[in-house]
């Protein structure tokens, strides 16, 4: 009777065991895809500020201010030269030239008058657009405010910095990085499994980060996460 029940017991004590670890593993999957779905945006910010200012930020006020307030250029092009236009020498900066000059007679006469539409043959605008429809469209919960807030993190904003490292070939190039520990959003899981996680990606060769990064201060990584 004794060795049934104790069977009975270990086999329950086995079942929770793995329940345990699957119940973790699923909430982990949960959290991470939410970390890395943040992490993704502050990216997608950090790029596009880069490309209007030259260089990234290590500010999440700078960076937010620019996801609300700033203005992205959406470069609108319709038509192009035909084969014979480019055989003769015209080129899209020599048509756009005069077609700019907006006198209808000398566009007409560089042959670049589109009959059918009435209108030059090339159209080539930019139109500002708020940066946050740009960077962001179809994300109507998107909150630019919790863009530096970890996720399950009660608060905790990334670590965010940027440094120049100079190539291979010896050209200096602009950096950033964004970053949480595991235990910023897993702390109040299971703390054996947890640590067992943490303790698995230190054992890996190499400088391993214990958690979600994007970007890197050590490395040119084109800004990859370390989930990619």
């Amino acid at each position: 009777m004794l060795l049934a029940l104790a069977i009975v017991l270990l086999a329950y004590i086995c079942w929770q065991s793995i329940k345990g670890t699957e119940d973790f593993n699923a909430e982990v999957a949960r959290r991470d895809k939410a970390v890395i779905q943040r992490l993704v945006d502050i990216r997608t910010a950090q790029v596009a500020l880069r490309g209007q200012t030259g260089s990234y930020t290590a500010s999440f006020d700078t960076l937010t201010q620019f996801v609300k307030d700033g203005k992205i250029a959406t470069l609108i092009k319709e038509g192009d030269l035909t084969e014979e236009q480019l055989e003769a020498g015209m080129t899209e900066e020599k048509a756009m030239e005069i077609i700019r000059k907006g006198n209808e007679a000398a566009i007409k006469a560089a042959g670049l008058w589109d009959e059918t539409k009435n209108a030059p043959q090339l159209v080539r605008d930019s139109i500002f657009s708020p940066t946050v429809q740009v960077l962001y469209p179809n994300r109507a919960r998107f909150s630019v405010d919790s863009l530096r807030y970890v996720p399950f993190g009660n608060g905790t904003e990334f670590e965010m910095g940027v440094d120049s490292l100079i190539t291979a070939s010896g050209y200096p190039i602009q950096v950033f990085e964004a970053k949480t520990h595991y235990r910023t959003y897993l702390g109040d899981l299971d703390k054996k499994l947890l640590e067992q996680k943490i303790q698995e990606v230190l054992d890996r060769p190499g400088d391993k980060y214990p958690g979600m990064q994007v970007g890197s201060l050590e490395v040119a990584n084109n800004n990859s996460g370390n989930w990619e």
